[in-house]
């Protein structure tokens, strides 16, 4: 048995798992990791070192072969592709020009002068690299090995990090100049090349924190194997070891958030506060996962050890009153279940939407199978509760006691928080219904179907409060966003803003211009205004001391420097670090006001040039912004999941989403309340009247029963599994089950398959042809785009023989303007690959990627005279199509490229492109589940007859009637079960001539008995008989002699009298059972017995008597007919072929 285990020596092994965790811990967290770490770093270091000079000799060795032709990209191609595979990256100069680059990700230099350094570890704009030199003539070949990427800011494309191939946390630093640090890195020679300064929260990988981790969870769970063997070992009562076990984990628990006893779980991220917070007892998901696990460890012991009948000795209640009782504790963890799902939901980042499955995370995983186990607790206790209470109520009674509990609890609810958890409080009453339903012997048996059913009722109220509390939350989030959106600010314009102010703090030229007072304010706007800012108005404003504004709302003059001044001091809030100032003025656009203060000896006041900026009407912004600002200025995640529209003075002024608002606000207003909720055209809108005529709509996507129909499969499925393996750990004769494989088995097993296989193929066949077709699709309207915008960029360049440096302002500015049109970012490359004009040049002048154009795509344009080339590409994390088409002027001479990077659409398309393949999956899962449901019944349908013999054949007597099996079906199971019944009626015959055969053994056997018995007597008889003849006395001897004799005669014979009578009795024939039935259709079944004779042909003729009904014992009419047949068959010759015929 399992308690007689030695506990000790489970609480022994919990303990060495606890030992080497911690030991391991202390190894990664307080000991030095960093020294195995950065021992393994440079061993790799050196191999890649090693490759690289092999790859660098193979350039080598191509420039000094005589075929060689000056061509590096043509022969190169394949290394464009090394630095996201190996790291690696080749530039050769000519003399002191590039002449070749492998891949531009590198952010290189185009002159070989302004290269850090000829050899070592070498600083670029955005990252570390090994470089290595060689000269070959003229040449200068260079190998670089990307060690570490580093960007000045962070987001979620631009990550600081070390190359995918060195086992380095990120938050180590790379030191060049400290050759005595602790941990020197030299190359394959011994040289030294930099040093690693090791900082962070934690010296080790996150990957190497799991191991201990793991450790110390399964030490937690053998320790709770501990708990169980006190539990099942303890004398005390029921309810003191309970609330023993529940001081034991309470104290566990306690430890482990007082102490941060593991600390390696308090590094990882399941045990975040950024995932999830709800207090300072529930700081993490990971606390919530220990929770739950802790909560069906004393749940399962209450429920499995509750003895009734202990409780009533115990307590002296009425066995009803326990049982009411107990039903409303259950309910009560019902209520407490569901507390704590809504407050996980509420408090924390992870998605619980299964219908966007691509949304689903790790954390998402464990925190919905942390509320399976939730819910496996309370079904459990349900369970348990109506098995011991099950014979003292009656199904009605027990329906009854469970809604009155359900309508208390729900009182009690009401009054206290003046809310109902409706949802909880069903689900306790289907438990408890549903566990009633079920017979005790099933419950103990707990089979597969029982289970199937518990999965759906928790898989159906887990969805439902999901969605019904997403739902409550996102509205909380569209109210925070509505008031946000009041007070929009713009990160990206910020970013740009701190830059211009530092720019313009060192410009020489806005002094100088200032005193002339001509074209300053196009320098400004062409100088600093001309790129991101496209999107806004710009408006300048150059004031002194005696300049005057007419204010057009006001309708009269006002001092310059008065009216800038009050109004932001009013309004204004200050960019950190310039003198810029966000305007909140509600005026339903994204406002800026810069004051640039200069000090001139003619004004007192010096001269001031303010600048207002607000937002273009209409505008949701081109490119990729968020590629250029840090992540703590991003806009957060909200923008995505919901739309938006801003009315000022009730006319449309700014929108961002899919969702086509109207242009007038009064179409949507119902009341004039602050906030107001509306649902339209499958979405909830959320009306926020913020003053007169000025509202915010925040506007979401609305649950509907589709995504209750796609969501339902995944969940049902991992709870199904989840909770089959949670049993199958738990409890030992489930495991100890075998699984039969029977006819039934093969056919669910074959259909599933088959229809499981070929729904996969073509799931993935459709998913990529569809996939396929929209790549397709978005590459033609990037090639329709690149037509219209190619045309315009000819016309503008139709009489242009090159491209000098005087036209390259008025190319950006062209540029701009074309991109503002055409709403996508906007390249110009030089005949050399070099940048010549830029939408977007932040790109470039912040070393993102160097300002060569792609290696690839310059060779297929100049060296392969493509007239148009696509091709994926990416900046750091972000993935783009990109589009190229020469530049060619009407001497059909190259002017340069044309590149189109599809920044602005490539976010909606990564949406539309999973929209598309979460949309095939959530139907082939659905078809899936749907098609197992089908095999089940179709396999039971099919094996239903099979069991139906089964069961028959299990029946069959001899001596008894067997009944026959009813099935109207002409196919091969109707065969086998008119075969079977031929077999039922053969066997009741056989049963009939046996039982004679027995009657006639007993009459043998009796006759001999009786002779024996007969015998006996007989000769007693004789000797007297004769015994008298012999006697010759007379008188009163004589008399009395001949009585003794006469009498033992008579007894004698009295006894045979008794024996005959006796034999009489047992061979009495039967008593005959009349019934009335039809003559006709009996005395065919006999027939039909015999058809399968050979060589006999029996012809009934009921001339016209079919319906003939007698009143007789079928069973002897049917015995005196088939001794008829048997003896005309036996009397028909072996070698000759009969005829029987009956007749009525």
């Amino acid at each position: 048995m399992f308690w007689k285990i030695n506990k000790y020596s489970i609480l022994i092994v919990a303990l060495c798992f606890f030992a080497a965790a911690a030991i391991i811990e202390n190894g990664l967290l307080k000991k030095h990791p960093e020294t195995h770490l950065v021992r393994d770093f440079q061993e790799q270091l050196q191999k890649n070192e090693q490759e690289l000079d092999r790859h660098i000799q193979q350039i080598t060795s191509l420039v000094k072969s005589e075929g060689f032709d000056g061509q590096f990209f043509g022969n190169l191609n394949l290394a464009s592709n090394l630095l996201e595979e190996k790291g690696f990256a080749f530039l050769v100069y000519k003399n002191d020009e590039l002449w070749y680059w492998s891949n531009r990700s590198v952010g290189f230099f185009g002159q070989r002068s302004e290269l850090p350094g000829n050899e070592g570890v070498m600083r670029f704009p955005n990252g570390f690299y090994l470089m290595r030199e060689t000269v070959v003539g003229e040449y200068h070949i260079y190998g670089l090995h990307l060690i570490k990427h580093s960007y000045r800011y962070e987001n979620k494309y631009l990550k600081t990090a070390f190359f995918k191939g060195y086992n380095l946390p990120g938050e180590y630093k790379i030191d060049m100049n400290s050759e005595s640090a602790d941990f020197p890195v030299f190359s394959a020679a011994g040289e030294y090349l930099f040093s690693i300064h090791p900082e962070g929260t934690y010296l080790c990988t996150t990957r190497q924190l799991y191991f201990p981790g793991v450790l110390y969870f399964i030490g937690l769970l053998i320790l709770l194997l501990y708990f169980r063997l006190e539990f099942l070992q303890s004398q005390a009562p029921f309810f003191i070891r309970l609330m023993g076990m529940a001081i034991a984990l309470f104290i566990v628990y306690w430890l482990h958030l007082i102490f941060h006893i593991p600390k390696v779980f308090f590094l990882l991220r399941f045990f975040s506060p950024s995932v999830f917070a709800m207090n300072s007892w529930l700081p993490s998901l990971g606390d919530f996962f220990m929770l739950a696990i802790f909560f069906l460890f004393w749940l399962y012991h209450f429920g499995t050890h509750l003895d009734v009948k202990q409780l009533q000795k115990d307590s002296l209640l009425p066995r009803r009153a326990i049982g009411v009782l107990l039903l409303l504790f259950s309910g009560s963890t019902y209520l407490l279940i569901q507390y704590y799902i809504r407050e996980l939901i509420f408090n924390s980042t992870i998605s619980f939407s299964l219908n966007r499955i691509i949304e689903i995370s790790a954390q998402s995983v464990l925190a919905i199978f942390s509320v399976g186990l939730l819910l496996l607790a309370v079904f459990h206790l349900t369970i348990k509760i109506i098995d011991n209470i099950r014979d003292d109520f009656k199904l009605t009674h027990l329906a009854v006691v469970a809604l009155l509990i359900v309508t208390f609890l729900a009182g009690v609810q009401y009054i206290s928080v003046q809310k109902i958890a409706a949802e909880a409080l069903l689900l306790f009453f289907a438990a408890t219904m549903l566990a009633s339903f079920f017979s005790k012997n099933y419950l103990q048996k707990f089979t597969l179907s029982y289970l199937i059913i518990f999965v759906s009722a928790a898989s159906f109220y887990s969805l439902v409060l999901f969605y019904t509390t997403t739902a409550a939350k996102q509205r909380d989030e569209q109210k925070l966003m509505a008031v946000t959106l009041v007070a929009e600010r713009d990160p990206a314009a910020e970013v740009f803003l701190t830059e211009i102010q530092n720019e313009i703090r060192r410009d020489s030229v806005i002094p100088r211009l200032l005193i002339e007072e001509e074209g300053l304010i196009d320098y400004i706007e062409q100088t600093y205004f001309s790129s991101y800012f496209n999107q806004y108005d710009v408006r300048f404003f150059v004031c002194s001391g005696a300049d005057s504004l007419f204010i057009e709302m006001e309708k009269q003059m006002a001092p310059c420097f008065d009216f800038f001044e009050d109004m932001i001091l009013a309004q204004g809030i200050q960019v950190r670090g310039t003198n810029f100032y966000f305007m909140d003025n509600m005026n339903g656009r994204i406002s800026y006001t810069g004051w640039l203060h200069y000090p001139h000896t003619s004004e007192a006041r010096g001269i001031s040039i303010f600048i207002e900026l607000n937002s273009e009407l209409l505008f949701e912004g081109i490119g990729f912004p968020e590629l250029l600002i840090d992540k703590s200025m991003a806009k957060p995640e909200n923008y995505r999941k919901f739309n938006y529209a801003k009315y000022f003075g009730g006319e449309l002024t700014d929108k961002h989403g899919d969702y086509n608002y109207n242009f007038y606000v009064h179409s949507y207003l119902t009341s004039d309340n602050e906030f107001e909720y509306n649902v339209w055209d499958g979405m909830e809108h959320l009306i926020y009247h913020t003053r007169q005529d000025n509202y915010v709509i925040v506007s979401r996507e609305i649950f509907t029963s589709v995504d209750y129909l796609i969501s339902f499969p995944y969940l049902f499925v991992f709870y199904f599994l989840s909770i089959l393996l949670v049993l199958v750990i738990s409890n030992r004769s489930i495991r100890r089950r075998s699984v039969k494989f029977d006819l039934k088995f093969k056919i669910q097993a074959a259909i599933i398959s088959i229809v499981f296989v070929s729904l996969l193929v073509v799931a993935m066949g459709t998913i990529l042809y569809n996939v396929k077709e929209y790549k397709e699709k978005h590459r033609n309207d990037l090639n329709e785009k690149m037509i219209s915008i190619a045309g315009e960029v000819d016309m503008r360049l139709e009489d242009v023989e090159a491209i000098t440096p005087q036209l390259i302002d008025w190319l950006n500015r062209e540029i701009a303007k074309l991109s503002n049109i055409f709403r996508t970012d906007i390249n110009i490359y030089g005949t050399n690959g070099n940048i010549i004009a830029s939408s977007r040049p932040e790109i470039f002048y912040r070393g993102l990627v160097s300002e060569r154009m792609n290696a690839t795509a310059f060779n297929e344009i100049f060296n392969n005279f493509q007239i148009s080339y696509f091709q994926p590409e990416k900046i750091s994390g972000l993935s783009y199509l990109s589009a190229y088409r020469p530049l060619i002027n009407n001497t059909g001479e190259y002017l340069g490229v044309l590149n189109l990077p599809y920044f602005i659409k490539q976010d909606r398309y990564s949406q539309e492109l999973s929209t598309i393949i979460v949309a095939f999956i959530n139907l082939y899962v659905l078809l899936s589940l749907v098609s197992v449901i089908v095999a089940i019944f179709i396999a039971n349908q099919i094996t239903r007859p099979l069991v139906l013999i089964q069961e028959n054949l299990r029946k069959i007597e001899l001596g008894k009637r067997n009944e026959p099996i009813f099935y109207n079906r002409n196919d091969e199971i109707g065969s086998l079960v008119k075969e079977y019944n031929k077999k039922v009626e053969e066997l009741a015959v056989s049963a009939e001539l046996l039982a004679r055969s027995e009657r006639e053994s007993a009459w043998r056997e009796m006759a001999k008995q009786i002779a024996h018995e007969i015998k006996n007597p007989l000769t007693p008889m004789k000797l007297n008989i004769q015994h008298l003849q012999r006697t010759k006395g007379k008188g009163e001897e004589y008399n009395k002699f001949i009585d003794r004799v006469t009498s033992t005669l008579i007894e004698q014979i009295d006894n045979l009298s008794n024996i005959a009578t006796e034999f009489s009795n047992f061979a009495k024939i039967p008593t005959a059972r009349n019934q009335v039935f039809k003559l006709a259709e009996q005395i065919q079944k006999v027939i039909d017995l015999f058809e399968t004779h050979q060589r006999m042909t029996i012809r009934f003729h009921t001339n016209g008597l079919e319906y003939l009904q007698v009143n007789a014992d079928r069973d002897q009419l049917s015995q005196a007919i088939i001794n008829l047949v048997k003896n005309s068959i036996q009397s028909v010759p072996d070698d000759s072929e009969g005829l029987i015929e009956i007749s009525l």
